[in-house]
């Protein structure tokens, strides 16, 4: 039931209450109007009882012999006799008129209270009917607020609570009395109450009452953010009865909404470094291809490696992407390898969970690219007997921030070019770990051919506050 129902419902009522009044003032006219008929009839009966007894002495007196009456005491006997018998018939015509109207005004309170009784009856179900009709909407409302997830309040003009709901109560920890008035400034910020009175001080009819605020959450302990919001009840003359209100908790879209705009800085600026990686990739490939043929494959090959950790960025939802995830990424694009990392030819060990810094992923990963791909053509992985085996552990960096130390070291392998040769595949692995990383990440390295195999040592620093050590594979 809304609003307007509700007030034709308390009109309603209004008119069945002034109509039952009305009804019970004839009621009570009529009841007047019959009492005093029953004390005219009383008074008269009195009379004619007081007259009769009179009239009975008088005859008695006239008929009880006397020793010499006189004709005047006849006479008067007589006359006083005759006196009191028209008296008597006056009083008992009187008597008569009055109880005839009694009995009229009788039959007609009969007749006027049956129907007041049939009306009173028909009026009280009516009542009940919408008495019912009430409780239920009164019912369905109370649902209703207390089932949305807001903190509903009515108030006064001026920012006076009347009400608050169990919601609100359930959340601060304040009761309804404490709530009252202005008691429910207390349970916002104190930094934040002004801001609240001075929006109930412009409050006026024209627009709904708006400000945001921070409401203590007793349970959690701490303040989170909420967006008050009220309309005014209007009178039929256009003044405001009341205002009723919601608070709406918008914490986690505030969190979200900030979350978003670190989101978008970081891919901005992953966007920028991507690019500039991207084009000294291309720039390099160029140089290092004799055909386009060959670019268009050492491209995609590098452009596939860099969507590769792109993905592991993304899916780490603005965290931190970890070297065991890194690493296991790319070896797994070139080598059948489980999910710790190890495989036929390829074992890895390490402390699991070390997080790198967003800038260093890109490049890092183009490294571990180049190895992998020179294993799979030329290296450990190009033959059956060959093993590659990756070890890696976070070194404590005294002063300095920590630094993860990776060793790639490839055994069992044939045709080893002869120390000073020129690296087989163009060198822009080599190029890209001895001297491209020492200048973006501030990276030690060394990269040597053994006996039977290729020996390669990376330290990158690591956020000595987002070292985190696992398990030890």
């Amino acid at each position: 039931m809304d609003s307007r129902e509700l007030t034709g419902a308390t009109g309603e009522i209004q008119r069945l209450l002034d109509e039952n009044e009305q009804l019970r003032t004839s009621l009570e006219s009529s009841l007047d109007e019959n009492s005093r008929l029953a004390e005219d009839r009383d008074r008269l009966l009195h009379r004619v009882t007081v007259l009769a007894r009179e009239l009975q002495l008088a005859n008695a007196a006239y008929q009880r012999p006397s020793p010499a009456p006189s004709p005047l005491d006849d006479l008067g006997r007589e006359a006083l006799q005759s006196q009191t018998e028209e008296e008597l018939r006056v009083a008992f015509e009187e008597l008569q008129v009055v109880t005839e109207e009694l009995e009229v005004a009788n039959a007609s309170l009969q007749q006027t209270n049956a129907q007041l009784e049939a009306r009173v009856q028909e009026r009280t179900r009516e009542l009940a009917t919408i008495n019912a009709a009430l409780r239920k909407s009164e019912a369905a409302f109370r649902t209703l607020i207390e089932g949305i997830p807001q903190l509903p309040w009515r108030s006064r003009r001026g920012g006076d609570w009347t009400w608050s709901s169990q919601q609100w109560t359930s959340y601060t920890g304040r009761s309804r009395e404490e709530s009252l008035g202005p008691g429910w400034l207390l349970a916002l910020h104190p930094d934040d109450r002004a801001r609240a009175e001075a929006a109930w001080a412009a409050a006026n009819p024209a627009q709904p009452l708006e400000f945001p605020a921070r409401i203590y959450h007793a349970r959690e302990g701490r303040y989170r953010h909420f967006h008050t919001r009220a309309a005014p009840v209007l009178t039929e003359d256009g003044a405001v009865a009341e205002w009723l209100g919601t608070c709406t908790d918008v914490d986690d879209i505030l969190q979200l909404q900030q979350r978003q705009r670190v989101l978008v800085d970081e891919l901005q600026h992953r966007t920028r470094n991507l690019m500039s990686v991207v084009q000294a990739v291309m720039l390099r490939t160029i140089k290092g291809s004799t055909s386009l043929e060959e670019f268009q494959r050492c491209m995609d090959d590098r452009m596939q490696a860099l969507a590769r950790a792109q993905g592991l960025l993304s899916r780490s939802g603005g965290g931190k992407v970890t070297f065991d995830a890194l690493l296991h990424e790319e070896l797994s694009a070139h080598v059948d390898i489980d999910e710790e990392g190890n495989g036929a030819q390829v074992s890895t060990s390490g402390a699991r969970g070390i997080p790198l810094p967003s800038s260093s992923v890109q490049t890092l990963a183009l490294a571990l690219h180049e190895l992998a791909t020179n294993a799979t053509k030329y290296g450990a992985l190009a033959t059956a007997d060959g093993r590659l085996d990756v070890q890696w552990d976070v070194l404590p960096g005294g002063g300095d921030a920590p630094r993860l130390r990776m060793e790639w070291t490839e055994s069992s392998v044939g045709e080893m070019p002869l120390l000073g040769a020129e690296a087989k595949g163009g060198g822009y692995g080599r190029e890209l770990i001895e001297r491209a990383l020492p200048y973006q990440l501030g990276a030690r390295t060394s990269y040597s051919f053994g006996a039977d195999g290729v020996r390669c040592m990376i330290e990158v620093p690591v956020s000595a506050g987002e070292t985190r050590l696992e398990d030890q594979a």
